[in-house]
């Protein structure tokens, strides 16, 4: 059986035994119902009103407050003009200027973790025209440097001992606000919520604490596992850095379909508001207790398909990532 898988900006063919079950978002299952596009308004503006565990941004913002957006990066979450990263940010955007924030306290940054860092024209397919031209011009949508120490904070250990540094802006800023997307993740269990905090605002000394094989690919294993080690070690660093920062993240997070719609908008604090996020999010990315195949990115140039056999002796993956030259 050869089977084409989706891979940067094409696909990576592999030949799997005939034996194998084939899982494809969005097919193999359908995806719950997405949120029409003349309802998004309304969905977004009764999450922000309603947000999860903390006060709506309204009560918390007032003049002078500065506030910090966290974007996701162009490797997730769509670009079409009606995208959650759009959409949130105008939503978001009204509520604060409604509440006395100036234009010239608030700042947009990238959190492309040690991905590369996001050029011009990345910055404009993620905000869109309107958004670019009203921020780029004057210096406010910038990219997460994590090579830059000036602007990283070192926030000392978590109780397990993970080191833990911060984006400077994010840390100084009165209200840091997480513009994230809830999809299945193979390690890290869903993206968005303290996954986002943990990966993109910070830097290689932080991140090597968890995107490591021995945390990873433990023998308990399991995909999308909100209760892995690495998904404890997410929660874990972006609860010490609200710990330090004196005040939690505030929260917008997407559920999103196959085709990046939206499926439901959660708002508010991470710790509460990720666990309701999951149980919608499940329904599209839960295979079955006995998966046979996973595609497991290894890096941006190199790719590798675990094989997770109900026959391990036909498994080319160890617990630890080591790949024998099985795939040909």
């Amino acid at each position: 059986m050869r089977l084409e898988f989706e891979y940067g900006h094409g696909t990576m063919a592999a030949e799997l035994p005939d034996s194998t079950d084939v899982f494809i978002p969005g097919e193999t299952v359908a995806d719950p119902p997405y949120i029409p596009e003349d309802k998004l308004k309304d969905a977004y503006l009764e999450s922000l009103a309603h947000p999860i565990g903390m006060p709506r941004l309204s009560e918390l913002a007032h003049k002078g407050s500065t506030v910090t957006f966290v974007v996701p990066d162009r490797v997730k979450g769509g670009e079409q003009a009606t995208s959650h990263r759009k959409l949130s940010i105008r939503y978001i955007l009204d509520e604060l200027y409604g509440a006395g924030v100036e234009k010239k306290d608030i700042l947009f940054i990238i959190s492309n973790g040690l991905h590369p860092r996001s050029t011009e024209a990345d910055a404009r397919a993620i905000f869109g025209d309107e958004l670019f031209h009203e921020f780029w011009p004057t210096g406010q949508i910038i990219s997460h440097d994590s090579e830059d120490p000036d602007h990283m904070v070192d926030l000392g250990l978590t109780g397990r001992g993970d080191p833990v540094y911060m984006n400077k802006y994010v840390f100084d800023c009165d209200i840091p606000i997480l513009i994230g997307h809830v999809q299945g993740n193979p390690y890290g269990g869903y993206s968005g919520g303290y996954k986002h905090s943990a990966t993109g605002i910070t830097n290689w000394k932080s991140i090597a604490s968890h995107h490591v094989p021995s945390v990873m690919h433990r023998k308990d294993f399991t995909p999308v596992n909100g209760g892995s080690l690495m998904r404890t070690k997410f929660d874990e660093i972006s609860m010490h850095m609200e710990e330090k920062m004196g005040h939690p993240f505030f929260c917008c997070d997407a559920v999103l379909d196959t085709n990046a719609r939206q499926i439901t908008i959660y708002s508010g604090y991470a710790k509460e508001m990720m666990p309701e996020s999951w149980k919608i999010a499940d329904k599209r990315t839960f295979v079955g207790e006995n998966p046979n195949i996973l595609a497991l990115p290894m890096t941006y140039k190199k790719a590798s398909v675990h094989l997770c056999m109900k026959n391990p002796a036909e498994d080319c993956m160890d617990a630890y990532g080591h790949v024998p030259p099985c795939m040909g």
